[in-house]
């Protein structure tokens, strides 16, 4: 399988073969030069094999609505309508789909629902079928970072940090996302000196995860977060500096089996692309 993820300003190819991700490819480009640079990039591929596509958050929306009492059917189609007031995207060029979100206490059951451009999404995917491969999906990225980590009934706190972008925070459970939000503020945490850690952005990172887990117990009446995994630059020295402060149970993101042969730069770069690959993994043997 290939996994192509999609970034504002770059593409990153991840490629499994042998039940390890082989290479890793990536190309930059512009606003005028999308085709172009799938083309370099996928040219390179052997053709007609099965290709998952991931969005980097610049090409969709997510938001969470209640969830209407429609069939399955009624339900993608009334989508559009039912989001069109909370998007910046025209009723008659969104796509939607959508994940139920855990129950809480016998609440409203609610949806979180992803919202991109129809008509983007079809020169997209016109682009990726003339270099001869078939596109199996297109995924958000907030909806994959569980598949980073086996499931499990204690709750998972996430963190994920690329370069120039904003903080990603997850909390999961039993293999479902219960919470997701990214912390602004926080896009050069990978240039951070371990000085400048300790005199502000550990503070702030601190208060978005404590937040993050008293919303998590408060509001959605869930048992407190089990175990927080950072995979980011300077995970190690941040790990130390949260335990350090009263934050139990942290621990960089590892033992990735798939992903044995990237360096950590290259996993962060492209973690979208591990778990669609882990999921997959996971799946196929059970």
């Amino acid at each position: 399988m290939l996994v192509l993820y999609i970034s504002k300003s770059d593409l990153r190819l991840v490629d499994l073969e042998t039940a390890t991700i082989t290479h890793f490819r990536s190309e930059s480009y512009d606003a005028d030069s999308l085709k172009q640079a799938l083309h370099t990039l996928l040219s390179s591929v052997t053709k007609h094999r099965k290709l998952h596509i991931v969005l980097s958050p610049d090409f969709y929306q997510l938001v969470q609505i209640d969830k209407p009492a429609l069939s399955e059917t009624e339900m993608l189609q009334a989508l559009p309508w039912q989001v069109k007031d909370l998007v910046d995207i025209s009723p008659d060029d969104i796509i939607a789909d959508y994940i139920d979100l855990p129950s809480y206490n016998s609440q409203t059951s609610k949806i979180n629902v992803v919202v991109a451009s129809t008509s983007w999404l079809k020169q997209l995917v016109q682009y990726v079928t003339s270099s001869e491969l078939h596109i199996h999906s297109i995924q958000p990225e907030e909806w994959l970072a569980m598949g980073l980590i086996a499931p499990t009934g204690q709750a998972t706190m996430l963190v994920i940090h690329q370069p120039e972008n904003e903080l990603l925070i997850q909390i999961v459970r039993d293999g479902q996302l219960y919470f997701s939000r990214r912390a602004r503020g926080f896009g050069q945490l990978h240039l951070s000196t371990e000085a400048e850690l300790r005199d502000d952005s550990l503070d702030r990172l601190q208060l978005e995860l404590q937040r993050s887990m008293d919303y998590f117990e408060s509001q959605l009446k869930q048992p407190p977060v089990r175990d927080i995994r950072l995979l980011m630059a300077q995970s190690a020295l941040i790990t130390d500096l949260l335990r350090q402060n009263g934050f139990g149970r942290v621990e960089p993101l590892a033992n990735l089996p798939l992903a044995q042969a990237l360096s950590t730069e290259q996993l962060i770069s492209c973690w979208p692309g591990v778990a669609v690959l882990n999921r997959s993994d996971s799946e196929s043997v059970a």
